[in-house]
């Protein structure tokens, strides 16, 4: 009993000085807007949108801060997704997200452990119930960076470990026998389709280093990705049996992208622009059954971007911001089809405009009446759209209030 005393007294005199030192900011906003969403001059209804955002930072003395953080968000107009390698068309959207990020500070050094949970939830038709999506996901990760602030500039670099669940994208080979004519091609595809396809693992490696020759602020950045689909076998060019064979591996991606970021600040004016150059290369190819058609590096493509920006805050808390973003994607094995689905000798490019323009103006104590209007432009040398949109064009105005704490 003397021995417990002792250990609760020597850990309160332990934890004294910490809760001496704790120091909780709470920091917060949401937004409510409702708008409306025009895809190639279709209105769809009126529909609203909201976004969430808490963390309660702690600071646990001078070398040591927690920062769980919440953030939601739900959007209720209609527009088009890169999801499953190609652009769909969504109805209604929700995503929640947990996370907790550890901070120790030594000097001029941070380093940072992270953890974190999302849930994303897809609605493509308005009679589908939430959780029934086929694009729903679960995100796991796990992650450390570091940082070191030196006088000539701050060097950052981190790994992340994701895992990625598709709970109702799985295929249905198991109840599907009934639609082969013959039991040996059911075997090869029931055998190498595989439950979960979507399902992933990737790692994440990033590095960056900016600097602030006045009076810009420049910052250079590089991340690799590899990301393992283990259950989504790869496919081969089609054999003497007309059927596309799988090998033994499985699709593995590797995805690199090269940043280069500037900003400066000319009160009330604040610009900035960046340039990445990205490349994903896949081991993944594509059979056209109809067709009788393969497809090698299917998935992989290299793309460009650029993105100019300016922000104008005035001090009563006023906001105005526009933003341009071009982005042109070059597909290195997928090829063009034509509208009736004949495939030409070229592979597919897509150039996507995006122009945003966003304003806010203060209310009254920490309420903010919000608007913003985007405007996209997607075009494509591929015009058989059965499956994906490419050439579309979209636009989105949203109106509402946003609160700030």
């Amino acid at each position: 009993m003397r021995k417990q005393v002792i250990l609760t007294a020597v850990l309160a005199l332990a934890a004294a000085p910490l809760a001496a030192e704790m120091k909780i900011t709470p920091v917060a906003s949401f937004n409510l807007l409702g708008g409306k969403y025009f895809l190639d001059s279709d209105a769809a209804s009126f529909e609203g949108r909201a976004d969430a955002y808490f963390s309660p930072a702690i600071r646990l003395g001078e070398r040591h801060e927690l920062l769980p953080v919440y953030s939601g968000n739900y959007s209720g107009t209609q527009d088009v997704q890169e999801l499953a390698g190609g652009g769909v068309l969504t109805r209604q959207r929700q995503s929640h997200s947990l996370s907790l990020k550890y901070i120790y500070t030594r000097d001029f050094d941070k380093y940072k452990p992270r953890v974190s949970y999302s849930r994303a939830l897809v609605r493509e038709t308005k009679d589908e119930s939430w959780g029934d999506g086929l694009f729903d996901y679960d995100t796991f990760s796990a992650g450390f960076e570091a940082e070191q602030e030196r006088p000539h500039g701050t060097f950052t670099e981190s790994y992340d470990f994701f895992s990625v669940t598709y709970g109702n994208y799985a295929t249905l080979l198991s109840d599907s026998q009934s639609v082969f004519n013959d039991t040996t091609t059911f075997n090869q595809l029931s055998t190498n389709a595989g439950e979960n396809p979507m399902d992933n693992i990737s790692h994440r490696l990033a590095f960056s280093y900016a600097w602030f020759p006045e009076p810009v602020a420049m910052k250079a950045s590089y991340d690799f990705t590899w990301r393992n689909y283990g259950d989504q076998a790869v496919i081969n060019n089609q054999n003497s049996t007309g059927l596309p064979p799988f090998s033994g591996d499985k699709r593995s991606d590797f995805v690199q992208n090269l940043t280069l970021s500037a900003s400066r600040g000319l009160r009330p004016v604040y610009l900035s622009a960046a340039a990445r150059v990205g490349w994903l290369s896949s081991n993944q190819g594509s059979y056209d059954n109809t067709r009788q058609k393969y497809m090698d590096d299917y998935y992989s493509y290299i793309d460009v971007s650029l993105n100019p920006a300016m922000t104008l805050a005035l001090r009563n808390g006023s906001q105005f911001r526009f933003g341009l973003e071009w982005r042109k994607v070059f597909y290195l094995g997928r090829l063009a089809q034509g509208t009736d689905g004949s495939y030409a000798s070229e592979e597919i490019d897509q150039t996507y405009w995006l122009t945003s323009v966003s304003a806010r103006y203060p209310l009254f104590n920490r309420f903010y009446a919000r608007g913003a209007f985007n405007y996209q432009l997607s075009d494509s040398n591929m015009r058989y759209e059965d499956n994906y949109r490419y050439n579309y064009r979209a636009s989105t105005y949203l109106v509402g209030v946003e609160w700030e704490f």
